[in-house]
């Protein structure tokens, strides 16, 4: 008897090795799926909605818990969300059953009142730290400031900041956005006396005491949604920031550490993601063939050829004259009536090339331009006018969306200028510029309101149009192609970049 109970004592202790090899009663771990940058809810997406549906049943499946963060960039702007201001985004992501999203400024594309709406459909925390409503003198209605996420006998608090640009390019009526510096540390505190065991920061603009943030181990590890692909982006992980970005929109951390001592041994690791090409159905798949069908009759419809290769790539379009921003530019200029045609190339989103003979349908076009924006007409001065160019290519460098494609213009510009003196050789149709001449500028409503730092169109005089109020760009923009039929319009040296 002694011995059968001596064997069945070794017997116990090896299982229990087997299990927890190496561990404290007090080690603690978790899978972290992170995701976002995910507008688009087609198949054909580097990562698609029923994927990552697949996936969060995978990882939910497992002992070990799964905590599931959306980074947001996915509310707009997309062909569906210009006719729902991205409430089928929301519809999505409640059959996801996210422990929580955050916000980026693709989450304000159709303003702060819409996004308010969007709280109210979602079955989920949605998280913002350095946002603030003077209406309210707090945060956004719906919106939190930070978030404690208590699952399995584990505390983790998220903090999120949003870019404060958004206030600008996005021409928020309301909502004011903190520098982190001024929130950061007293969010951080809050979450700490609350017995958060580790504090995970989301942001989007790199600042560098981030990093400092996380040497001082006020936070543990921070997820970054980056707006572009660039390298940088997604290269430093050694110091524990973790990327996504919109060719990459997703990854799997498994996160360990110990909970007693302030070291804590965190210990972070990236899982390898296999995609299902053909993934099991779900409600979520089931909810998106639903809006798939309904979108497919509204935008299938064919306008129009492409009679020459177009391209609308982001570093394109942004940073030189475009044929598709010629076509746009020249639409409302010539709809308007007006002298001038002026469109941010920011406006333009599909960041797509066509071929010379692939048809043209209503879903390229809203696709193009997935904005609800309207057309407006105003009377600028030549010196105004000039002041709206230096704008346009103060920030070409960085590929910024205030960069305009133009109509009834020309000009060169120097990036080895400073900035404020890099135009020159204006003409408005073939005549040189006038500064105390009073010019027609067909443009959005956007730029006419100050969008992208366009202050000179806050003191210009709006001109009244009975049909400028109603129509859509993307509206023009189809009529146009369906009148001509076929979309011919060429680069033609309307703005040339002076290089020594």
């Amino acid at each position: 008897m002694q011995h059968g109970h001596l064997l069945l004592v070794i017997m116990h202790l090896m299982a229990l090795s087997l299990v927890t090899p190496f561990a404290k009663a007090d080690d603690k771990e978790l899978n972290l799926v992170f995701a976002g940058n995910m507008p688009d809810i087609s198949v054909d997406m580097p990562v698609n909605y029923p994927q990552l549906a697949n996936i969060l049943e995978n990882q939910r499946v497992k002992k070990i818990p799964t905590l599931f963060a959306f980074a947001g960039g996915s509310l707009g702007p997309s062909p569906l969300a210009s006719l729902d201001r991205g409430s089928h985004i929301i519809d999505i992501l409640n059959t996801l059953e996210p422990d929580l999203m955050t916000l980026t400024k693709r989450e304000f594309s159709y303003f702060e009142d819409e996004l308010t709406l969007r709280t109210y459909e979602a079955a989920f925390p949605i998280v913002t730290t350095n946002l603030y409503d003077p209406m309210l003198n707090a945060n956004l209605e719906g919106i939190s400031s930070n978030l404690m996420i208590e699952k399995d006998n584990i505390k983790i608090g998220f903090i999120a900041i949003l870019d404060e640009e958004v206030v600008e390019e996005y021409l928020l009526q309301r909502a004011k956005v903190y520098e982190p510096k001024q929130v950061i540390n007293r969010q951080i505190a809050l979450l700490k006396q609350r017995g958060a065991e580790l504090v995970v920061l989301v942001y989007s603009k790199q600042r560098d005491y981030y990093q400092t943030l996380i040497e001082q181990t006020k936070i543990d590890f921070a997820l970054r949604v980056s707006p572009t692909d660039d390298i940088t982006a997604n290269s430093n992980v050694t110091n524990k920031v973790y990327s996504i970005s919109n060719s990459q929109p997703l990854k799997i951390l498994n996160v360990r550490w110990q909970n007693d001592g302030p070291n804590k041994n965190l210990q972070i690791t990236t899982q390898p993601i296999a995609l299902d090409e053909s993934p099991m159905p779900s409600e979520t798949t089931v909810l998106i063939d639903e809006y798939q069908q309904r979108l497919n009759r509204l935008l299938e419809q064919k306008i129009g050829l492409f009679g020459i290769d177009i391209q609308t790539t982001r570093e394109l379009i942004r940073t030189q004259e475009m044929p598709f921003g010629n076509f746009v530019a020249d639409a409302i200029k010539q709809f308007a009536k007006a002298d001038i045609g002026l469109i941010n190339s920011g406006v333009i989103r599909g960041n797509k090339s066509y071929s010379k003979g692939d048809v043209i349908t209503r879903r390229d076009i809203v696709s193009e331009l997935p904005f609800r924006t309207h057309l407006t007409v105003v009377n600028l001065s030549g010196m105004q006018l000039k002041q709206v160019l230096e704008n346009s290519v103060s920030e070409v460098e960085t590929a910024k969306g205030r960069f305009l494609q133009v109509s009834g213009l020309s000009y060169n510009f120097s990036t080895e200028q400073p900035k404020g003196q890099r135009t020159s050789k204006i003409k408005v149709n073939g005549q040189n510029l006038n500064l105390t001449e009073f010019y027609s500028v067909a443009t959005t409503d956007y730029l006419a309101a100050g969008g992208d730092g366009y202050d000179a169109f806050l003191l210009a005089k709006t001109i009244d149009n009975d049909q400028q109020a109603s129509l859509l760009l993307s509206d023009l923009i189809i009529r146009a192609i369906q009148q001509q039929k076929t979309l011919s319009t060429k680069s033609e040296g309307r703005i040339r970049r002076l290089e020594k």
